[in-house]
């Protein structure tokens, strides 16, 4: 029994292995995401009173919010043409700017 199990893993494991072409976007485990500047951001829920600096974008390419974006000015959530803000005295924050004119906290990834 312990040899058929053995048997029908080894089998798993390699109908696995083969050349299948990369994903573009890989699964996404951290929720809302976007990519500015080549740095991975994650939505942050907590409220906190910063100010705008100035403008460093706009989100180019919105992808389906299963996927980890990975392409700059991408976004899982926030939809194409989201104003993007750099955040005063907080390099690692940046701010959206949503349609309905809220304003949605980033966090950069390290």
């Amino acid at each position: 029994m312990k040899r058929l199990a053995v048997l029908v893993l080894c089998v798993f494991l390699l109908s696995a292995c083969g050349e299948k072409k990369p994903a573009s976007y890989e699964l996404c485990g951290y929720g809302d995401m976007m990519v500015v500047n080549d740095k991975e951001y994650v939505k942050v829920s907590a409220e906190k009173k910063l100010t705008l600096q100035k403008k460093v974008g706009s989100i180019k390419e919105k992808i389906e919010t299963k996927y980890h974006p990975v392409n700059n000015f991408t976004a899982n959530t926030l939809a194409e043409g989201t104003p993007i803000y750099s955040v005063k005295d907080h390099k690692n924050y940046l701010i959206a700017q949503t349609k309905d004119n809220r304003y949605l906290l980033y966090e950069e990834i390290k």
